[in-house]
């Protein structure tokens, strides 16, 4: 990209080229098994005009101070958080000492996921920023898994590495069979459909041909049984049929999820197999006997949005359908939505952060004034547009979500299903359910 820009003259000057070799390199900040790909010397962290040196490792972008050798955390970021980089070429408009046309300044910027937006600058007539942007280009993306830099930082600290394994164990503990320790040969055998009263495991994604992005094993009501399990995936946008994430230890409500129902445009579409799997979810033992409890059917979206996926074969459920069932909206928006509120929750944060991409903080872009401060416009306006961004509203529907899950659950001993904008509801509802 080649444009004009207002950064000013990065002070090249402070540091002189140095020929130093890589392979001789002993930094006490290199972490078990990183190692150092490509370096460059006097490198201009922009964002707060601070020479130094960058390295490229097998599992970071490492930034260190000319000055003290410390590390720069704006400037460090690990490769796994890196959402995207690219060259960038500003013109910098010559001052009355130096009338002289100057060539554009060569940038490299690196978006991260966590938000932060860094620049480098580097020195014109080297190919530093070539040969660092090529290192992030291999090991950011390597042809192979195992060049990763988790799997070459040693063996796990953990006694099971296996995930397999790791989710078998967990299958045990919410069935309350904590006693049996899963093992490679029980996957290989296929010995792990254990089950309890109410809940089994099943082998019947194994090989994952019924569902791709569902796990091998998968914990359902016992009563139900794996022929069944493949007729309600058909029911199932993605064949994710509604299974058992968490159950709660003492009132035994479960915590459920799957995709949207496949209804139709006209809403009417049923699956007498996905109704008899929802309605397991809802059993309860009392007093040697079986009873029903109250279901909740969390659809996260508006519900104008389910009724329109009605037209592309989706929806939402109808509780005439679903015995002994409430269906409740949340109003989430789709992930586009979020997508495009997370970018101006971005632009926000480095027009007013105090270490912005371009180097100019909060303070230099208020005329002089920070929110303490005192400068109420300033302040009204960074506020406005941060509420415009539509973040903080979707922040508060994840919440608000999320708590009200919990509260059935734990106050009301009824079971929840969810489906829809799962992904952003699982992480929050671990923590925020009691345990």
């Amino acid at each position: 990209m080649e444009g004009a820009g207002s950064w000013e003259a990065l002070e090249w000057t402070k540091t002189e080229p140095v020929t130093r070799s890589v392979s001789h390199l002993n930094l006490d900040c290199l972490l078990e098994a990183e190692r150092v790909i490509v370096e460059g010397y006097g490198v201009v962290l922009v964002n707060i005009n601070v020479a130094g040196t960058l390295f490229v490792t097998n599992f970071r972008l490492l930034f260190l101070s000319e000055g003290t050798r410390n590390i720069v955390p704006l400037g460090t970021i690990p490769l796994a958080t890196i959402e995207k980089f690219n060259k960038m070429a500003v013109k910098i408009q010559s001052t009355p000492r130096n009338t002289d046309k100057a060539s554009p300044q060569r940038l490299l910027q690196v978006t991260g996921k966590d938000m932060r937006i860094i620049v480098f600058g580097f020195r014109p007539w080297t190919k530093q920023r070539r040969a660092i942007f090529d290192a992030l280009v291999r090991c950011t993306k390597p042809e192979r898994i195992w060049d990763l830099y988790a799997f070459t930082c040693g063996p796990s600290k953990f006694s099971n590495t296996n995930p397999k394994v790791r989710l078998l164990n967990e299958y045990f503990r919410l069935l309350g069979r904590g006693f049996h320790h899963a093992s490679k040969s029980m996957i290989e055998d296929e010995s792990f459909t254990f089950s309890n009263d109410l809940w089994r495991i099943s082998d019947r994604n194994s090989n994952y041909t019924m569902c791709q992005s569902y796990p091998f094993a998968l914990v359902i009501p016992k009563s139900i049984s794996d022929e069944e399990v493949f007729q309600a995936s058909t029911f199932r946008a993605r064949c994710r049929i509604p299974v058992v994430s968490w159950c709660h230890p003492e009132n035994g409500a479960v915590l459920a999820r799957s995709s949207q129902p496949l209804v139709g445009i006209m809403m009417n579409t049923r699956s007498n197999a996905d109704e008899k799997l929802v309605a397991a979810l809802c059993t309860q033992l009392v007093g040697g006997g079986q009873l029903r409890r109250k279901l909740y059917i969390a659809d996260a979206r508006p519900r104008k949005n389910a009724l329109a996926n009605g037209a592309m074969g989706g929806g939402s459920e109808s509780s005439s359908n679903y015995f002994q069932s409430e269906i409740v909206f949340f109003g989430i928006d789709n992930i586009h939505a979020m997508r495009e509120s997370f970018t101006r929750l971005r632009d926000y944060l480095d027009t007013h952060g105090a270490a912005s991409s371009d180097g100019m903080s909060s303070f230099l872009r208020h005329g002089g004034w920070t929110w303490g401060g005192g400068n109420l416009s300033s302040m009204s306006a960074s506020v406005s547009t941060l509420g415009d961004s539509g973040w903080l509203i979707h922040v508060q529907s994840v919440l608000a979500g999320s708590a009200w899950i919990a509260a059935r659950i734990a106050k009301e001993s009824a079971s929840v299903l969810v489906h829809c904008r799962l992904g952003s509801f699982m992480s929050l509802l671990l923590f925020t359910t009691p345990c």
